[in-house]
């Protein structure tokens, strides 16, 4: 058994978690709690992505306990499974995509505290009036709205 309340210690996931200052941690939360909220289309688009992991690297039994505490943690994760699951894929390959998209977020977090991450060398436009400036730095914080001005 486990701790005094007679309940075994479970770790937490992911590994690093705690490690992560307060705010990027909760700025990342948001972000994967926000994935249940893509439409089906949006969702299953994770596969073209870069960050997703291959299916020959997959095994669904390493993350089965994290799959399981991710549904509690966020109710709309059912809708999403019950629309693609087993309908236009396998439960597997949905916690693959799942997971792969977590892991993408935790990373960017974990190594710019920010989510997006910031974009590496962007192009310019010839149609923007500081092409040729460097860009303007973007606050985490900000949660305005964007504006042509």
């Amino acid at each position: 058994m486990g701790g005094a309340n007679g309940k075994e210690e479970r770790p937490v996931w992911p590994p690093g978690w705690l490690d992560i200052p307060e705010e990027p941690r909760l700025l990342a939360r948001n972000v994967i709690l926000s994935i249940s909220s893509e439409s089906a289309d949006q969702f299953l688009s994770i596969e073209q992505q870069p960050y997703c992991i291959a299916a020959a690297d997959w095994d669904f039994g390493e993350y089965h306990a994290a799959a399981a505490a991710a549904m509690q943690e966020d109710i709309k994760l059912n809708r999403l499974t019950y629309v693609l699951v087993p309908r236009r894929i396998s439960e597997s390959d949905f916690w693959r995509l799942y997971f792969s998209k977590v892991g993408y977020v935790l990373d960017s977090v974990k190594e710019h505290g920010t989510y997006p991450p910031p974009q590496a060398a962007a192009p310019t436009s010839s149609l923007s009036p500081k092409a040729n400036s460097e860009p303007e730095p973007i606050d985490a914080k900000d949660t305005g709205s964007c504006a042509i001005q």
